[in-house]
């Protein structure tokens, strides 16, 4: 089946047409504007079928949410996976993140700024993913870290590495005029995310 975030056609199913008129929709008007109506209308479904899916639109709206980072962070992982030397895992996803945000900018734009503070709902789904996120970077900096250095440190920076990520790729693609290179970006973001853990390392910070 192909990803959400990869269709340009509308889908066959039932679910996937009202997902994919959703983001349709969500991306160019924006979801407080958007009415079920002219969801079911674009995806040429019934509301009956739609309430088959999703129990409102704020349901809607969260599957999306979930779905999108899912697809987004799965892409990511796999570009890590495929490299063997730790820095060039992180290079590696690190590009693939700002390469789809940049590629797919309108979803970008929809999960990390007009999505932000709708409901818990979608907060809480948003806040798996930044976890997903910094576990894939914790899991690739603990590979090449000293045993002294405390796992709570190498989470806390992973997190802190999520956070700065996304405030870049939030500029990028507010930034219509000074858009960087994606490979330029991705290693003046790679060298942050290595410098930092090399500090980490160099100076652990002991628990207790």
């Amino acid at each position: 089946m192909e990803l959400l975030l990869f269709t340009s056609a509308m889908p066959v199913k039932a679910r996937e047409k009202i997902l994919f008129a959703a983001l349709e929709l969500f991306t160019s008007h924006n979801y407080s504007d958007t009415t079920i109506l002219e969801v079911v209308e674009r995806a040429r479904v019934s509301k009956t079928t739609f309430y088959q899916f999703f129990a409102s639109k704020e349901n809607l709206l969260t599957t999306l949410v979930e779905q999108l980072a899912g697809e987004i962070l799965s892409e990511v992982q796999d570009a890590i996976e495929r490299e063997e030397k730790i820095p060039h895992k992180g290079y590696a996803g690190i590009r693939r993140y700002i390469q789809l945000c940049t590629e797919r900018e309108a979803v970008a734009r929809f999960l990390l700024v007009s999505s932000v503070g709708f409901s818990t709902e979608v907060e809480e789904v948003r806040r798996n993913a930044h976890i997903r996120f910094s576990h894939l970077i914790y899991q690739t900096a603990q590979r090449g870290m000293p045993q002294s250095v405390s796992d709570t440190a190498i989470r806390v920076v992973a997190r802190g590495m999520v956070g700065a990520v996304n405030e870049v790729v939030i500029q990028q693609i507010a930034d219509t005029d000074n858009k960087m290179d994606i490979d330029e970006l991705a290693r003046l973001l790679n060298r942050i995310v290595v410098d930092s853990f090399t500090m980490l390392a160099l100076n652990p910070l002991h628990e207790g």
